[in-house]
């Protein structure tokens, strides 16, 4: 299961905080006011006092404000305080939460959670429990699956503090489930399903037209990923003719309507994919795979499928050198196409260095090199999630005196020696990194490097050409190493030229 960089289960908390609140403003109330502050200036002093408060519901609202903010290093910090001054506070929790979270057998993280959840009956943990049920789905263990759910399902709540619907919870699941016992998750995605439909049918709801707008495209987008799931089930579960059936009226009905949410149509399209593939129809698919092939979408098309396709269509395999040939070359097309909206052109802010060895690196004696920072902290999950494809890339240019990697770690938190937990964790994964320590200023508590290069969030690449320009900026991970280090050696590539 992929995790984020901030857990999933912090935006329950504000939920729950609402929920709690029985006098005066709720938390979201609050926040929305605090952001209607127009003076900077009165602004950050409402904030310092939050932040400086003794009560935790004050530091919570500056936290709250900094997270929507998409402030990760403020975040960071009052997290660290409230962990600190109130450590049976649900932040604290949270804390012991992601410690459980990153625990690789799903046994042990079962113990731990139960004995968590013995020692806090009321802590509310939220989204790691929806993992935990889908991961037991994945697994086919409808029991564990079935209790998570239920743990979840009374933990959260939806944007507006409402409990959640536990048919629609277990449809989720079951979209796990169908992978290892598709006849057992057809029941679950059923249900769900009816939910969607009734959810659909509602009247619209909101104060606003913007607001009835939204409900209805939320609850438009969950019907059809609900039934292109309980299609995709079908098809595993040896009912692949029903599938098709379905998922073409569906289809059908959906190309009728004016206008199409494209988001919708690419759903119901994928799923017209899977069933089309499911009963073996691959001359019909082949347009599908086509642009899937092309621009990365849906699945990985294997080489296979492809000629199923080409075969299926054509009567036989005459003339698919070139037809794959083609596609080869639009694909090429289209990924450069792609890395062109990220190009950008401005000066790369010096800086020096010390490395986990005391070593100092200064950008300005690499001029003349291609350089990939890499702004990441050890406490960041799609950072290290994304190491394995940067191992890749540093070894693919390993020979190449013209490139340079640089993991600059920064926005450290937490107590211990920061350059030593750097320095261990990328020895113990047996990451080749030139490591080099982006550390807080005591002063202003800032990490000078990343504040110099803009960087809001964990992790960023930036690469740097050899005139020192910064040509592209990335941020966060997807989860596909090999078209991570393609992008990226396409971007080096690019960058060499000047």
């Amino acid at each position: 299961m992929k995790k984020i960089s901030i857990t999933m289960g912090l935006v329950a908390l504000l939920f729950v905080a609402q929920a709690q609140e029985k006098k005066g403003s709720t938390i979201q109330e609050r926040l929305t006011a605090l952001k209607e502050i127009k003076d900077s200036k009165a602004l950050q002093s409402s904030l310092k006092k939050l932040e400086r408060s003794k009560e935790e519901k004050d530091r919570m609202l500056a936290y709250w404000y900094y997270y929507d903010q998409r402030n990760e290093e403020k975040t960071a910090a009052i997290q660290q305080s409230v962990v600190k001054d109130f450590p049976n506070s649900n932040l604290a929790i949270q804390e012991k939460v992601k410690v459980i979270s990153q625990m690789k057998s799903l046994a042990e993280r079962d113990i731990q959670f139960q004995a968590l959840l013995k020692q806090y009956p009321n802590a509310t943990i939220g989204f790691e429990m929806y993992d935990m049920a889908n991961a037991y789905a994945e697994e086919g263990n409808v029991e564990k699956m079935l209790q998570y759910a239920t743990l979840y399902t009374n933990m959260a709540s939806d944007r507006n503090g409402n409990r959640l619907n536990k048919a629609s919870v277990l449809s989720g699941c079951a979209r796990f489930l169908s992978r290892s016992n598709p006849k057992a998750a057809l029941p679950f995605l059923e249900d769900g399903l009816a939910y969607h439909r009734t959810d659909l049918a509602k009247p619209e709801e909101g104060d606003t037209e913007q607001i009835r707008k939204e409900r209805r495209r939320r609850a438009e987008q969950g019907y059809y990923i609900s039934l292109s799931s309980y299609a995709d089930a079908l098809g595993r579960a040896d009912r692949a003719p029903e599938s098709l059936q379905l998922v073409a009226a569906i289809r059908q009905e959906l190309m009728g309507r004016e206008p199409i949410e494209q988001i919708n149509l690419e759903i119901i399209d994928g799923a017209y994919l899977n069933a089309l593939l499911a009963n073996k129809k691959y001359g019909e698919a082949l347009p599908y795979l086509e642009e899937d092939y092309i621009k990365g979408t849906r699945r990985v098309v294997t080489a296979e499928l492809l000629q199923n396709g080409y075969s299926d269509s054509r009567g036989s395999m005459d003339g698919y050198e070139a037809f794959k040939a083609g596609l080869d070359h639009r694909k090429v097309a289209n990924e450069e196409a792609e890395m062109m909206k990220k190009l950008v052109s401005k000066d790369a802010p010096d800086f020096e260095l010390k490395d986990v060895d005391g070593n100092t690196v200064r950008l300005a004696d690499l001029r003349g090199k291609v350089v990939v920072l890499d702004f990441w902290a050890t406490w960041c999950g799609p950072c290290k999630a994304s190491f394995p494809a940067m191992q890749k890339a540093v070894n693919q240019y390993k020979d190449d005196k013209d490139v340079r990697f640089l993991f600059l770690h920064t926005w450290e938190r937490g107590a211990g020696d920061a350059t030593a937990n750097a320095k261990k964790y990328v020895t113990d994964n047996k990451y080749s990194f030139e490591v080099l320590m982006d550390l807080r200023d005591p002063s202003t508590k800032e990490s000078a490097v990343a504040q110099a290069y803009k960087v809001d969030g964990i992790p960023t690449k930036v690469i740097i050409d050899p005139q020192g320009r910064i040509r592209f900026e990335t941020s966060g991970f997807a989860g596909d190493d090999e078209t991570a280090v393609k992008e990226l050696s396409a971007m080096i590539e690019f960058a060499r030229k000047g």
